[in-house]
């Protein structure tokens, strides 16, 4: 194992046992996933069917949590409630990757165009995934729950004694199992109420998760559009469908993405179980995109050094050591090879050292003969500043051979073609993409133009 290897392991290693519910119509299940150092395990899977009135399926939920929690004697420290996916909202902003860094704020702008619902009935989060292969766009996944959702969720575990941690949702806790099980590209076949869904992941991160419709076709047909849609760098790769009961040719059970030990002998999980199986899983490190509905005012953080940290920090402290005493010893042998490395490079050192004279000729030549290219990119670039009107502005300026592209906001972008025609130093102007709204004023576009010498 190389050292990169050997600190990731360390990263996620752990000493911790996580509670995963999950919430969908009438039914809340429970998943116990315990883990050691590296190694995670389902302990115990349960279910139950909510009867009577819906207000009282809180108290109902909460009673069978108790009754399951003291049962199994399980300790709860890291609690996740994954919602239901009826009230799960999901949209994609796709923004330059300059702007990944300020993803927050611009979701936050944006979020009355991606979710039809108030801003201040939500709460919400986002992940950032990388668009295309060129690495000049990222894709902004948003995902909401009403606030009633989130906060009922905080009253379930409160009434049923248990600290939460954290409060997901069913597409991201797909997700994360995905993300456990390393597959590299996934989509997956659930059945949520009376309306099926397609989630799709890739590296173990969320990429789309919606009604799946199968009207004009087979799911495989279905699965293969959404790739082309949400994931074009992908299209004609075939992803590992899975579902709870696999019908159509190359699919496979949900429970076959993991290893056969991981859930107990045995047991047949159902797709609510696997769903918080995915809750708990986020709790233990194996989330790629760790995401969070639940305000940080709400939450309940494990406190206190106990046996796990304990037991943690002795298998940290034991592995640094090993550590230490391996490099050591390949030091010491490094140390040797280096020395008569260098009785042997010696020489070449002396004859390179005579050559540093014509060496420091040839770059001041070099850079004479660039000097005269940058004064020319400064010159178009002084050029298109100077033509673009102040009601514009540019976010993105790119100079290719014989060619120069620009990225930016106008008020009429069709109107900066003829003003940049017009200079000695442009030609061939048109647009690479079509124009897009930005605000109710404003449009956002992409030009290149040739240069004229």
């Amino acid at each position: 194992m190389d050292t990169k290897s050997f600190f990731h392991r360390i990263v996620k290693a752990d000493f911790a046992d996580a509670l995963g519910i999950a919430l969908r119509g009438d039914v809340v299940s429970v998943a116990h996933v315990r883990k050691r150092l590296n190694s995670v395990r389902v302990i115990e899977l349960a279910s139950a069917r909510l009867g009577g009135p819906s207000e009282a399926h809180l108290a109902e939920a909460a009673s069978f949590l108790r009754r399951w929690v003291a049962d199994n004697a399980v300790e709860p420290t890291r609690i996740a409630i994954a919602v239901d996916r009826s009230v799960t909202f999901l949209g994609t902003l796709p923004i330059p990757a300059s702007a990944a860094a300020n993803a927050g704020g611009v979701v936050g702008y944006e979020l009355d165009r991606l979710i039809p619902v108030p801003a201040d009935a939500l709460y919400w989060s986002h992940l950032v995934r990388p668009v295309g292969t060129v690495g000049e766009r990222v894709a902004v996944t948003v995902v909401a729950a009403p606030r009633l959702a989130v906060e009922e969720a905080a009253a379930l575990a409160a009434e049923a004694g248990l600290p939460l941690s954290a409060v997901t949702a069913e597409p991201l806790a797909l997700s994360d199992y995905v993300a456990f099980s390393r597959h590299p590209l996934a989509a997956l076949l659930t059945r949520a109420g009376t309306r099926d869904y397609l989630t799709l992941t890739t590296a173990g991160v969320l990429a789309s998760s919606h009604h799946l419709d199968t009207r004009t076709g087979s799911r495989a047909e279905a699965v293969a559009r959404e790739v082309e849609t949400a994931l074009p760098e992908h299209s004609g790769e075939a992803p590992v469908r899975a579902c709870q009961s696999p019908t159509e040719p190359g699919e496979v059970a949900l429970t076959d993405l993991v290893a056969g030990d991981f859930f107990p002998i045995g047991c047949r999980p159902t797709e609510s179980e696997i769903v918080a199986v995915g809750a708990a899983l986020g709790q233990l490190g194996e989330s790629k995109t760790p995401i969070n509905l639940l305000p940080e005012a709400m939450v309940h953080a494990s406190t206190g050094l106990g046996l796990r940290e304990l037991a943690l920090s002795g298998a940290v402290i034991v592995m640094a050591l090993v550590l230490v005493a391996t490099m050591t010893a390949k030091n010491l042998a490094i140390d040797a090879a280096l020395a008569s490395e260098v009785a042997r490079l010696e020489p070449m050192v002396e004859q390179t050292l005579r050559r540093q004279d014509k060496n420091q000729e040839t770059l001041e030549k070099v850079a004479r003969l660039e000097k005269r290219s940058r004064s020319r990119v400064l010159t178009y670039m002084k050029a298109i500043t100077e033509l673009v009107p102040p009601s514009a502005y540019l976010t993105t300026f790119r100079f290719r051979e014989d060619r120069i592209e620009v990225d930016g906001i106008a008020g009429k972008a069709s109107e900066l073609i003829a003003i940049l025609e017009a200079s000695p130093y442009f030609a061939n102007v048109d647009f690479t993409a079509p124009t897009t709204k930005y605000l109710a004023d404003q449009e956002r576009f992409s030009l290149r133009m040739r240069l004229e010498e």
